[in-house]
Order: C-alpha cells, then sequence, then structure tokens
C-alpha cells in the first residue's frame, strides 16, 4: 500500500516535509487542530531499531493509546516503541512488516487518538 496515498485520499492530509536534514521524513496532522497523528520515516537503518537486518526499512509512527501499546500491539518486530517519539503515546511500525487492514486500523486509531475532546467538569 502507498501510505502516503492511502492518507491523502482517506483523512485529505498532505505530507509535510520538516527537516532538511532529513527530505525523506514527513509529518501528517489533522486538518481541524494541526495535532500530527502520523510520521513517516523513511530509508531508516533497521539497526537502529535492534533489528539484524542490512537493509533500510520505512517506519511509520503513529499515536497510540497506552494501554493498547503496551499490552497488544509491541512485538519488537512489526511494531515498536516509538522512534524518536514519546514511547508511552507513540508507535512505530515496520510497514512492509504488517499488513494493509491492520496498518488501516491503527492509523484510524492514531488519527482519533489526536481529535479534540471536550472536557467535563463534573
Amino acid at each position: 500500500m502507498d501510505i502516503i496515498s492511502y492518507i491523502q485520499e482517506q483523512y485529505n492530509v498532505f505530507p509535510e516535509y520538516l527537516w532538511k536534514k532529513y527530505p525523506q521524513f514527513c509529518i501528517f496532522r489533522r486538518n481541524d487542530n494541526q495535532k500530527w497523528f502520523a510520521v513517516l520515516v523513511q530509508n531508516l537503518s533497521a539497526q537502529k531499531l535492534g533489528l539484524t537486518d542490512t537493509d533500510t526499512i520505512d517506519l511509520l509512527n503513529l499515536k497510540c493509546n497506552p494501554e493498547l501499546a503496551t499490552m497488544i500491539l509491541i512485538d519488537y518486530q512489526t511494531i515498536f516503541p516509538a522512534y524518536h517519539m514519546n514511547k508511552k503515546h507513540w508507535i512505530s511500525i515496520v510497514l512492509n512488516r504488517i499488513n494493509d487492514d491492520e496498518l488501516k486500523n491503527l492509523l484510524t486509531h492514531s488519527y482519533q487518538q489526536t481529535q479534540n475532546k471536550k472536557k467535563s467538569f463534573r
């Protein structure tokens, strides 16, 4: 799946390339509140995640409920604590190791995690 095209079509959000030093990294933020919900890290050395692969990988960092991240998702082969993000609230996914349906579900979860929530004062 072409992740950039999918995010553009599904959420009407376009990549932003913020770092001159890393032109292959981009972020995706919600249009309504400007919160980041995804960070695409392309051509990263697999060894940076502790993998024995000598190849480069593409990662997608997604916002994730901490309980979901620690209890269900992190397997250290496909899903990791976030690369260069808050590891409590973000996960990293090796894109060529996850099926499209699972990736779409995690993207939806990330998008929902970044919506503004009304505070209740009781």
